[in-house]
């Protein structure tokens, strides 16, 4: 085989390839349907939830020590580590790990803390908002807790 007709075979066959993933791609968006669909699909909206009420308390919360007000100091320090706790298990959710019902036990736990801390407050909005949120969030880790 000659120089010419390798790159010309190689060239065909890339072209072939390609079309091939193109039309992998077109089919299965014709379908709707992913090769991997997502596992912890109402896991990751409940937890999406739970960081957006939780950012919501822990603005409030700072505000509030910002203040001189330590009342909510246990609220500040439970919804911080909701945060954290819901972060990591939505980065492990969203990519279907074996991780997730082991975190998700924690994670649950970790709800539940923060939703006791924040019915201290039910008259102040993002506290109720937060630890309804929590609530949800770990009966959903409960679903997948190991």
């Amino acid at each position: 085989m000659h120089r010419r007709e390798f790159v010309t075979a190689i060239g065909t066959a890339a072209a072939v390839v390609s079309a091939a993933q193109a039309f992998a791609v077109t089919a299965d968006a014709a379908t709707g349907e992913s090769m991997h669909p997502a596992k912890y699909k109402a896991l990751e909206e409940a937890i999406a939830h739970c960081i957006s009420a939780g950012d919501a308390c822990m603005r409030h919360c700072l505000g509030m020590l910002s203040m001189k007000d330590v009342s909510m100091a246990g609220c500040t320090n439970a919804t911080y580590q909701v945060i954290a706790g819901c972060t990591a298990l939505r980065t492990l959710a969203a990519v279907n790990s074996h991780h997730v019902p082991a975190l998700g036990k924690v994670v649950a736990q970790m709800c539940t803390d923060c939703q006791k801390e924040c019915e201290k407050f039910p008259d102040v909005a993002e506290c109720k908002s937060c630890g309804d949120a929590c609530k949800t969030c770990a009966e959903e880790c409960r679903k997948v807790a190991a």
